[in-house]
Formats: C-alpha cells, sequence, structure tokens
C-alpha cells in the first residue's frame, strides 16, 4: 500500500477550510448571550431553569468580588474623574499651526464649547494676526536650473497663436539664428507671435528624431537600440559629439556662448562663461555625482569644491584650526585629513619619522590577521562616509579656473558617458545652448494652447514643453509684459538633478562677494563689455553679469502684476 501523498488536492482543502468555517460558527453561536426573555424569571419558573438554560447558551456566572471586576471598576472610575488629555488637542493644534494656549473671556465659553465654534474662532484671529505680506521685486530672479514644462495663464488670451505667418516664422527665426534685437530692426516683423516664436527656439546636439534626449535618464528598462550593435554608427556618433563639445567649449572660452548644458544618463553639467554672476573665471557646476567619479576626477588632478555638502569633519578640532572657508571642501578631503592636526603639522615641518601605524600596532601585540580587519573595517567607514552623499544635492561639484579645462579634456575623451545598453545606447550627453555652435540642431519647444475654468471664471493657458533654458524665462517674460494687457502667472516643472544649481551658484555668489576687497577684484568691471557678444541683450546682460547673491534663486512658481510692473514668486 502506497504511503499517503502530503500534499492536498483543491477540493480536500476546501473541504477543510468549510471545516473550519462550520466549527467557528458554532463557537460563535454558543457564546453568544440568549434572548431577553429567555433570561426573565417566568412565573412559574425556577432559579433551576435559569441556571440550566445558562449553562446551555454557554452564559457562565461572573463573580462580582473577583479581583479582575473590582479592577476594571476602579480603571473605569479614574477615567470618569480624570480631566481629558490634551495632549490631543495640542497636537491638533500643531498640526493645524494654530496657538496651543487658549485665551478666551468667561461670557465666550458657552459659545466656545464646541470644537467646531473653537476652530473658527481662532483660525480668524490666526489670518488677522499673520497677514503674509506678499513681497514685490522689479526683477525676476536667475534660476540656473533646467525646467522640462512652463504653464502660463492669464484671465485675457495672449497675443499668440499657434498659426504662424510665413512672415513671423521667418523673421523668429532670423532673429533668434542671428542674436538680434528684433524690436528695433526695420526689416523684421516685431508681432507679438513673431518674438513669441523666437523665444522658444534653441539649439541642440545630438537630434535622433526616434529618441527622446531630454531629460536623460538611465533608469529606462527596454531593449537596446540598433546603434549599440554597429560600430560604425558609434564612432560617427561620438566623432559628432567630440567636435560639437569641443566648438561649444571654445565658444564659451572666448565668451561668445554665455552658458551650455551637457545632460548625460547619470549627471549634469552647467559650464558658465567668466563674468556670470559676478564670478571672473569659467565655471562647471555637476549634480548628481557619485563616490567614483569624484575619485576619477582626483585621478585625473582635477581639483573641485562641494558647496553644498555639510561641514562636517572626520576629526575633532576647534574652530582655529578650521579654515575660513571650511563651506568649500576640497577635492582632496579624504581619510589622510583624519590625522590629528599636529602629525600634519609634523609631517609639513619635516621633522621627526613619521611611525607606521600597522608596526605600531604589532609591537602591541596584535596578530596580523587582526591588523588587516581594522584596516578593511577603517576603509568600509572611509568609503560610506564618503558616499553618504551620492545622487543628493549636497554631492554637487564645482570646477573652477584652469580645472575646467581640465575637466573638458576628461569629459571629452570619457568612454563610459555613454550607456552601452539600454534605450540610449552609445548615444552621446545631449549639449543644450542658447547660441549656435558646430553642429547644433535648431530646435522649437512644444507649444499647446488650453482654456480653464476655475471658480466661474475662464481663464487661458500655454504650455511649453522641452529643454527650458534661464535665458528663455528672461526672454518670454520681457516679450509677455510688453504685449499682454492683463496680469499673468507661470508655474514650473524642475529637472530634479539640476536644483542644486541655483543653490550652490547662490553660494559661490555670496564667496565672491565677500572678495570684494582683493586686488584683482577690478577686473569684474569688465565682464559685461567682455560678454557684449554672447547674443543676449544688453538688459538681460547686465541682470545675469550682477554679483548680487539675492537674484540668484530657484523659482516654483512667478506672478506679473501690471499695475506696478512688478514680480511675485
Amino acid at each position: 500500500m502506497e504511503p499517503s501523498s502530503p500534499w492536498k488536492t483543491p477540493n480536500e482543502v476546501m473541504q477543510i477550510h468549510r471545516l473550519k468555517k462550520r466549527k467557528k460558527a458554532l463557537q460563535e453561536r454558543m457564546k453568544q448571550p440568549s434572548i431577553s426573555g429567555s433570561e426573565e424569571i417566568k412565573p412559574n419558573g425556577k432559579a433551576e431553569d435559569l441556571n440550566f438554560s445558562r449553562l446551555i447558551n454557554g452564559d457562565k456566572r461572573k463573580n462580582p468580588f473577583s479581583k479582575n471586576n473590582l479592577e476594571q471598576n476602579k480603571k473605569a472610575k479614574v477615567d470618569i474623574e480624570l480631566p481629558l488629555d490634551e495632549s490631543n488637542d495640542k497636537t491638533l493644534f500643531a498640526l493645524l499651526k494654530l496657538p496651543a494656549k487658549i485665551e478666551k473671556p468667561p461670557e465666550d465659553i458657552q459659545k466656545l464649547s464646541t470644537f467646531s465654534n473653537l476652530l473658527q474662532k481662532f483660525t480668524a484671529d490666526h489670518s488677522v494676526h499673520t497677514e503674509i505680506v506678499e513681497k514685490k521685486y522689479k526683477h525676476l530672479p536667475i534660476d540656473w536650473a533646467l525646467k522640462t514644462k512652463m504653464r502660463l495663464m492669464s484671465p485675457k488670451p495672449f497675443a499668440w497663436t499657434s498659426m504662424l505667418k510665413a512672415s513671423e516664422e521667418a523673421s523668429g527665426i532670423t532673429g533668434f539664428v542671428r542674436c538680434l534685437d528684433t524690436t528695433s530692426s526695420p526689416t523684421l516683423d516685431t508681432s507679438p507671435r513673431a518674438l513669441f516664436h523666437q523665444t522658444c527656439l534653441y539649439w541642440q546636439h545630438p537630434h535622433l528624431p526616434w529618441l527622446n534626449l531630454y531629460p536623460r535618464s538611465s533608469g529606462k528598462v527596454s531593449a537596446t537600440n540598433f546603434m549599440a550593435t554597429n560600430d560604425e554608427v558609434k564612432q560617427a556618433l561620438h566623432r559628432d559629439w567630440c567636435e560639437s563639445f569641443r566648438s561649444l567649449f571654445q565658444l564659451l572660452r572666448a565668451r561668445h556662448c554665455p552658458y551650455f548644458y551637457v545632460c548625460a544618463n547619470t549627471f549634469t553639467c552647467l559650464f558658465r562663461a567668466a563674468g556670470l554672476c559676478g564670478v571672473s573665471e569659467p565655471c562647471v557646476l555637476i549634480a548628481p555625482t557619485t563616490r567614483g567619479f569624484r575619485q576619477t576626477l582626483r585621478h585625473e588632478d582635477v581639483e573641485f569644491t562641494m558647496p553644498l555638502r555639510p561641514d562636517k569633519k572626520k576629526f575633532n578640532t576647534s574652530d582655529e584650526d578650521r579654515p575660513k572657508n571650511s563651506s568649500f571642501d576640497s577635492c582632496y578631503d579624504t581619510m589622510e585629513e583624519t590625522k590629528l592636526p599636529q602629525e600634519s603639522q609634523r609631517k609639513d615641518d619635516g621633522s621627526g619619522d613619521e611611525e607606521d601605524p600597522d608596526h605600531f600596532l604589532s609591537q602591541l601585540g596584535l596578530e596580523t590577521d587582526v591588523i588587516k580587519k581594522i584596516n578593511n573595517t577603517q576603509a568600509r567607514i572611509t568609503q560610506s562616509a564618503e558616499s553618504s552623499v551620492d545622487s543628493a544635492a549636497e554631492s554637487l561639484v564645482v570646477v573652477r579656473g584652469a580645472d575646467a579645462q581640465a575637466l573638458f579634456d576628461f569629459l571629452l575623451n570619457c568612454k563610459s558617458l555613454a550607456s552601452p545598453t539600454g534605450p540610449l545606447a552609445a548615444v552621446p550627453p545631449t549639449l543644450l545652448a542658447p547660441t549656435a555652435f558646430h553642429g547644433a540642431t535648431l530646435q522649437s519647444l512644444h507649444v499647446r494652447e488650453n482654456t480653464l475654468h476655475s471658480d466661474n471664471k475662464k481663464y487661458y493657458s500655454i504650455e511649453l514643453k522641452g529643454p527650458i533654458l534661464p535665458t528663455t524665462v528672461h526672454t518670454l517674460f520681457n516679450v509677455l509684459k510688453t504685449s499682454s494687457t492683463a496680469q499673468f502667472s507661470a508655474t514650473f516643472a524642475h529637472h530634479q538633478p539640476t536644483l542644486a544649481f541655483s543653490w550652490a551658484a547662490q553660494k559661490i555668489a555670496e564667496d565672491e562677494a565677500s572678495k570684494e576687497n582683493e586686488p584683482n577684484h577690478f577686473t569684474k568691471a569688465f565682464n559685461k563689455e567682455n560678454l557684449s557678444d554672447c547674443g543676449i541683450s544688453e538688459e538681460m546682460l547686465q541682470h545675469f553679469c550682477s554679483p548680487d547673491p539675492s537674484i540668484v534663486k530657484p523659482l516654483d512658481s512667478v506672478k506679473y502684476n501690471t499695475e506696478d510692473g512688478t514680480y511675485t514668486w
């Protein structure tokens, strides 16, 4: 006879399930009290019949003098006598940002007896005492973060429509390509639609119509494209990209291009020309970065700073031992700096022989295996400390001056910029610029018009989709100011990794503002003149070259008031 199998068939499983369900139903039925009529003693009934019915129904008689009943009665009395706990009220007021202490006159006690009346009263009082005064500014701040979408809204229709005339489209393209001031040109069309079309243009390389090259993302999982398997296509793409990147960087060095972006799969670079935001030398911002990328820059002798990284030293020193600009951490801030200040001073002076830590541990009687474990543990601690800010805003890296050229050479020869797999396999990083360069393709933002209804009011909306550059925002607002008669607002959707650019640019501007007393600070007076041929209007160039740190801020939404010509954000 074959032994029974431990596996159950579906029918057997369902039979066991139904049996358990019946048992539970029977137990609940036995525990239910009898109907009220059965508990009452009938005139002809006896107490024994009542006890017998209780035994049948499973209702056991409770002892009123048991210890458990006495404790439950005490707890019930304590709960009744104690006042209500105010912790819940304090938590509620903290969430609503209302004052926790309630001061009311005695005659209002009855009126505030309910929570709804109390909430209405103190909401009104709080709104009276904390009136938010909107600050208005005459200028629009500079946001160095790339944007993916922009939505304009106004109660009146915009002076632009998707149906462009031939002269309007030609004038917009001509004015943008030649970096002309269309408003002062006697031969170009100066209508609002032509000016609006001019602000929606930008330069990009490479341009592959079947691939979306902005925003770049390495997290997409899909089949690898055909270019990754064709070596000739890969070499042609890389060769053209190197030529375009070299041309764009030379324009930046000659100050004929104010800035440009390099959008790779895992990071984004912002190259800024000398003179922007009061910085008298070329500046490159990279975000986000990883420990491996920063280690590669060290091997390539590219010095950098991390202005957004928290100022936490790995050893305890006094304030006198800290550098003055400790917020800008050096790229060589590694475990070599974990040595005590006395040891580092002794090493710099050249006095005394440096003792090997392994030899010192061996003298203490530790074995070689134990010393290796200590070294491995210390290395892991160091790596975890350096990797704590990876892929975050604090991992932003700033390269300035001559090191910008070294970074350019590194990126030009770096073969890992193009992903070997995925939908963007063998595709080099995307180059975005406001001025023309070798191999660039003229592109336009995708524009869509719509109408919205809110609170029985009709609003007109224009949505722009694509890589929106900082100068595009300022140029677009200048056009709308002259053509619109009603106030309008704009909301932005940022490319998240580039949000750190504005935060870091503000810190860099603050650091430059503290160097006004240096001997070579007078060279900043020529920043505007040196960038006069970079393709930006004179008014906008003066704003972008200002060393004031307060004009650099990230923007989420902006409102323009036509009454006094001010901005609110």
